[in-house]
């Protein structure tokens, strides 16, 4: 092989390596802007389920749920924007453009920490629900442990014990004391030797 051709093989080597390392780089930015758009819907739709669903019993978490939508309302936004304004810069740069679009820079800034911040907000609802449900069943138990220890004294659930236990001091034949009042009556010897004569 000549110098020449080695040389164009390894410039053709050269731009597809550099075509495969920028299609990747789009490729993952794009998938990174999806995941934000998705995960914040996902998050609004939780936020919106949880809120209706279960309700809000202080004012504080009503401000957390607002907020935590909020967010992810903002990194939704950000995120379509950002997909818009895309198409302007590849024009630009199609175009012989070579500088970074500020707007764009804002906007990738403005989705991420949106999401961030949807997202601790988001785990401070869920630790204070949880919270709040755990403390709420166990007052909830130890109030259906007083009223039944007041309703049902102890004294009260093993009185009467002594009509079951076995009675020593008396005999056995008086529980059928008693019984002759039951057998049939004896014949009368005078009346069976008239009427056998």
């Amino acid at each position: 092989m000549s110098d020449e051709t080695e040389k164009r093989i390894h410039d053709e080597k050269e731009v597809q390596f550099y075509a495969a390392k920028a299609s990747a780089w789009f490729d993952s930015r794009l998938e990174h802007d999806k995941s934000l758009l998705f995960l914040s819907a996902g998050a609004i739709g939780l936020l919106v389920t949880l809120l209706t669903s279960r309700g809000v019993n202080s004012i504080v978490l009503l401000i957390l749920f607002f907020f935590a939508t909020l967010s992810f309302l903002i990194c939704l936004f950000s995120t379509l924007a950002i997909f818009k304004r895309n198409t302007k810069h590849l024009e630009d740069l199609i175009a012989g453009g070579n500088s970074n679009d500020p707007v764009l820079g804002t906007l990738d800034s403005l989705s991420i920490c949106a999401f961030t911040i949807g997202i601790v907000l988001t785990a401070i609802i869920g630790l204070t629900s949880a919270t709040e449900e755990v403390l709420k069943r166990e007052i909830e138990m130890s109030k259906d442990k007083e009223s039944g220890s007041k309703n049902i004294p102890l004294r009260e659930s093993f009185n009467g014990t002594s009509k079951i236990s076995p009675q020593t001091n008396e005999p056995q034949k008086k529980s059928f004391d008693g019984a002759q009042k039951v057998a049939p009556p004896k014949p009368n010897p005078g009346t069976s030797k008239t009427s056998g004569g």
